[in-house]
């Protein structure tokens, strides 16, 4: 007789016969209780696994998409309205920089015969003193790269505006920017711009004049920390006293600068290999040389007597000995010794240029130049000898042969003891201005760009 087979885990209302309860059988009983629980919860745990996969799934998809649709809304109004499209009515900078693709002469204190970025004129109450020379500037240059005039106040800047306007030129020949400053001689207390890296450019600004100086001219020594927030660049600070007019670099990490650099810093109590580690960690350069200032000349500034057109190629005054015997023998001593330099393109050529004689006390010089994107303002005096005058303008024209020369009436800038390069700061090719012109005056829906 064959015996019935049970399912395991069966359910007791398929039972057929009803059994009373007896002690023999309440162990066995006692059993099929467990295994009936065990089997409800394993079934409930497999049912919420698989609720909880298919609710973690769900939600998942439902953020994706919901990021995507977030996304799409609010990025594409940023691209757009940074992208200059016409029916844009504001200019929006970006966080940082938009910078071009590096170069290695990026990574040293930019040469002025380099493609610029931009050109900043020193402006402050000159400008009503003189606003012809703006003009001349700013008809010279003919928009060849943008010229922003640094002016103290909004007042001053709509001035500005409107004497550009009176003397018929376009509204964005020379815009203007508000940077408070004490001075116009914006050379010597801007900082330098160099790239960090390949993805960052970088400000290095050094101490401006001795601290009883700074105290005077405050404004000045802190207008580049304003400049470097308008331009979205980090700022890193040296302790060396420097003055731009002071120093020249051919772009290569080779800087030129006069003997007052090493002796004012000395004063300090720098070492000398303290001011050269200081000038190769934060600039850069692989080579400081110094040359004789003029004798006599209040700045000790090396742009009074001499300059850069390229990396081996340098332009240096010369002074009839016969006139002034002492500055025309430290000009050849100079001359010799920059001719002795070496450079990534070879040694260094040197040309000579002749220097227009000093007007009372107050020295002129042919070197104090303003190279902008292949246009050379050269300093010209009313009255100089017009053959001396071409002479000079001869030896730009021949050592930059693809760069327009044209002169620019300095008579009133040097009653004030500088000229054209004095008053200007030149920002290398690889940094953005959009900062800038969004603070600029006029405003952009007023240019056409």
């Amino acid at each position: 007789m064959k015996k019935k087979k049970t399912k395991p885990f069966s359910n007791p209302s398929n039972s057929t016969t009803s059994k009373p309860a007896s002690p023999d059988i309440k162990p066995d009983v006692e059993a099929e209780h467990v295994d009936r629980y065990s089997s409800k919860s394993a079934k409930d745990r497999k049912r919420d696994e698989r609720i909880g996969r298919y609710a973690f799934s769900f939600f998942s998809i439902l953020i994706f998409v919901g990021g995507v649709l977030c996304g799409t809304y609010f990025l594409s109004d940023v691209f757009q309205g940074s992208s200059g499209q016409s029916g844009s009515t504001e200019f929006l900078a970006p966080a940082r920089p938009v910078l071009a693709t590096s170069e290695p002469e990026d990574f040293y204190p930019a040469s002025e015969f380099r493609k610029q970025s931009a050109i900043f004129i020193g402006c402050q109450k000159n400008l009503f003193l003189d606003p012809q020379l703006y003009g001349d500037i700013a008809k010279a240059v003919d928009r060849k790269v943008p010229l922003f005039g640094v002016v103290n106040t909004e007042v001053e800047a709509l001035a500005g505006v409107k004497i550009i306007k009176d003397l018929g030129l376009p509204p964005d020949a020379m815009r203007f920017i508000v940077l408070p400053s004490n001075s116009m001689w914006i050379r010597d207390y801007a900082p330098l711009v160099l790239r960090f890296d390949n993805d960052r450019a970088v400000m290095v600004d050094a101490k401006y004049n001795s601290r009883t100086m700074r105290e005077q001219r405050k404004e000045d020594d802190f207008m580049g920390l304003e400049l470097a927030r308008l331009l979205g660049l980090s700022v890193r600070s040296v302790p060396l006293l420097l003055e731009g007019g002071n120093l020249i670099s051919n772009g290569d990490g080779l800087l030129l600068t006069s003997a007052k650099t090493l002796d004012v810093n000395l004063k300090a109590e720098f070492t000398q290999k303290q001011l050269m580690s200081m000038f190769f960690d934060y600039f850069g350069i692989h080579t400081v040389y110094t040359v004789k200032a003029l004798a006599g000349e209040p700045n000790g500034h090396t742009d009074m007597f001499m300059t850069m057109l390229g990396k081996n190629l340098a332009v240096i005054g010369e002074i009839d000995p016969l006139v002034d015997p002492e500055n025309s023998a430290r000009l050849n001593e100079n001359a010799e010794f920059v001719a002795s330099l070496n450079t990534s393109s070879g040694p260094i050529k040197v040309v000579r240029i002749p220097m227009p004689p000093r007007w009372g006390q107050d020295w002129r010089s042919y070197t104090n130049i303003i190279l902008a994107n292949g246009i050379l303002l050269m300093p010209s005096f009313s009255d100089v000898d017009p053959a001396i005058e071409d002479r000079a303008e001869q030896v730009y024209r021949s050592a930059l042969p693809n760069w327009e020369v044209k002169r620019i009436n300095c008579d009133k800038l040097v009653k004030l003891h500088g000229q054209l390069h004095c008053i200007s700061y030149n920002i290398p090719h690889f940094v953005s201005m959009e900062g800038i012109i969004k603070n600029s005056y006029p405003k952009i829906p007023e240019v056409e760009l």
